[in-house]
């Protein structure tokens, strides 16, 4: 067989298949150096991607917001907002009236309750600075006029700062409010509670950042 016309063609077979034992063009040996190279770069440009993935979910999931939970004693519950945990009696409960999505939560049962008041900041709050609104409505069918005195630092576990006011209304209502700040996240927290001096104690000692 003088040249590539008389080679046989086997029965059922197209004319443009390659017979065995047949080396490659130059042509087709760079189109298979380029088809490795870029199955290559694929290869390569995905395992990176999902390293770089993995890295930022464990950058992301570090700078979670996560307070460490107070242990409670027995007969209490552990509230954590992510920035503050603290510990309240087993049978309160989320009353959703002064309840929101803009930091507000309260939790309360039997005539006693505990509100709280979530924002940011970027530095340390300070005695008699403004308070936010949410203050005069905790525990109000309607927001009323209140008075701090007090305002003494205290120790919370976690906080950069911390203080204890006593907080009155006309008419003889007394209650406690904690200001407490988490530098971490740049949180503040107040933490408005009206109940028996034990239960009090009981929940600000537990309070954590």
């Amino acid at each position: 067989m003088d040249s590539m016309s008389d080679l046989p063609v086997h029965p059922g077979a197209s004319s443009t298949e390659r017979p065995p034992g047949l080396a490659l063009t130059p042509a087709e040996r760079q189109a298979r150096t380029r088809n490795r190279q870029w199955l290559l770069i694929i290869v390569i440009v995905s395992v990176v991607l999902l390293v770089l993935a993995l890295a930022a979910s464990a950058v992301a999931e570090s700078n979670t917001p996560s307070a460490p939970s107070a242990v409670p004693p027995a007969g209490y519950q552990t509230v954590n907002d992510g920035y503050f945990s603290y510990a309240i009696p087993s049978g309160w409960s989320v009353n959703q009236l002064y309840t929101d999505s803009a930091g507000d939560s309260y939790r309360s049962g039997s005539g006693e309750w505990a509100g709280e008041h979530i924002g940011f900041r970027g530095s340390a709050p300070v005695v008699g600075e403004p308070q936010p609104e949410t203050l005069a409505a905790f525990g109000m069918n309607r927001p009323q006029p209140y008075t701090l005195t007090g305002g003494h630092p205290i120790d919370v576990p976690g906080a950069a700062a911390a203080f204890r006011y006593d907080l009155t209304r006309p008419g003889g209502f007394r209650a406690t409010a904690i200001d407490a700040w988490n530098s971490r996240y740049g949180v503040e927290l107040w933490l408005v509670v009206d109940a028996p001096s034990g239960v009090t104690e009981q929940i600000v000692s537990h309070l954590r950042a």
